[in-house]
């Protein structure tokens, strides 16, 4: 993969790739994650920056990663299961580690 060529996607594109329903995928508002057993500083103000541009109904999930350690918040503007969510940020947050943070492999 040559790393200067990297397609910009949004978390709806990747969702959607990864099989999800597209009117959930584009639900998503955004997210905040941290590892698992650590406090993550200034929830508050994470939350808002998310949510400061967004108008109408919000619906909140916690969610686990199973093969990442770690949690996070989901924010949508439909309401989505528990299962859903946990299967949207464990597709987030495998995209991250093999996209992200290891674009080379």
């Amino acid at each position: 993969m040559d790393v200067f060529n990297i397609n910009c996607k949004t978390w709806h594109d990747v969702l959607i790739e990864r099989g999800f329903d597209p009117s959930v995928s584009k639900a998503l508002i955004g997210f905040i994650s941290w590892n698992k057993g650590e406090e993550f500083n200034n929830l508050d103000s994470k939350i808002n920056e998310i949510l400061c541009n967004h108008k109408g109904t919000v619906f909140a999930n916690d969610v686990e990663s199973s093969k990442y350690n770690d949690k996070g918040l989901l924010f949508f503007t439909m309401e989505v299961s528990k299962p859903i969510a946990n299967e949207m940020f464990d597709a987030i947050m495998n995209y991250e580690q093999m996209n992200v943070y290891n674009p080379l492999y």
